[in-house]
């Protein structure tokens, strides 16, 4: 199979030397592009993250840093056609820096963020607007007919919720299948969850085998 796989985690700049982003560093996509190329698989591994990646002579690996960059990686590979599967593990920004603003006679002042924003200010207000979903790209417009897979992270909800909205997720982005998890057990153990909601719990540290052999039998 030739598979692409996106991990790590994106930033949104406020400005030329500041940027907001999260918490993820792209292990759970590492480690099933080293699974997958192990299987003998051709991986292209699109990642934040530069540490810890000991893929196989056939994988490519592709590094981002913003939100429009793996746009931009994403598109272009996906669009080629090459793919057989796509497997979306990067944690996305849900939104962008739309301005940055100050307080001034009661009203919001825009500041210029070409640059750096000083730091001599006493508050400051960041407008943010919403990114466009990437996943909803894959399918339509970029062509995608292989098999898709899609991540889905939770907070506080139990398991049969999870799973529900898990299967409306995959069914919403036209996704074959979603590893759906919370916050809370994100290290213990996942769900792979497809779009007619069948599911099946795998222990995290199995995620990749037992996502390898799904997506060989669907």
């Amino acid at each position: 199979m030739k598979v692409l796989i996106t991990a790590g985690s994106t930033q949104v700049p406020i400005d030329r030397v500041r940027s907001i982003s999260n918490i993820f560093k792209g292990k759970t996509g590492k480690q099933i592009a080293q699974y997958f190329s192990d299987q003998g698989d051709d991986v292209t591994l699109i990642t934040s993250s530069v540490d810890g990646v000991f893929l196989g002579d056939a994988a490519r690996i592709v590094y981002y840093r913003t939100y429009d960059e793996l746009m931009e990686a994403m598109k272009k590979e996906i669009t080629s056609g090459e793919y057989d599967v796509v497997i979306h593990s990067a944690a996305v920004s849900d939104y962008r820096v739309a301005g940055t603003y100050i307080m001034k006679n009661g009203e919001l002042s825009e500041l210029d963020s070409s640059g750096k924003v000083g730091s001599d200010h006493d508050e400051i207000f960041l407008r943010l607007v919403p990114t466009e979903k990437i996943i909803d790209l894959i399918r339509d417009p970029w062509g995608f007919k292989g098999v898709l897979v899609k991540f889905k992270l939770q907070v506080g909800v139990a398991d049969g919720e999870l799973i529900e909205i898990a299967q409306k997720s995959a069914v919403h982005s036209n996704a074959n299948m979603i590893v759906a998890n919370c916050l809370e057990w994100m290290n213990e153990r996942a769900y792979i969850v497809d779009a007619s909601g069948d599911f099946v719990p795998v222990i995290r540290k199995d995620l990749p085998q037992v996502l390898w052999e799904w997506i060989k039998i669907s």
